[in-house]
């Protein structure tokens, strides 16, 4: 057997890890537009209070 040959079960375990890294990638579009709205409310915050 050579080292890139996978056994059934090393490949399920990296098919889930896959998949949950797949699930995360998915969260991160969401966590940079919260991201731009906090970095954009203390732009505001700056410009109102301290001109």
């Amino acid at each position: 057997m050579s080292p890139v040959d996978l056994t059934r079960v090393q490949r399920e375990e990296l098919q889930r890890e896959l998949d949950r890294n797949r699930r995360w990638e998915l969260r991160l579009p969401l966590y940079g537009g919260i991201a731009l709205l906090v970095i954009a409310a203390i732009a505001v915050v700056r410009l109102v209070f301290f001109p």
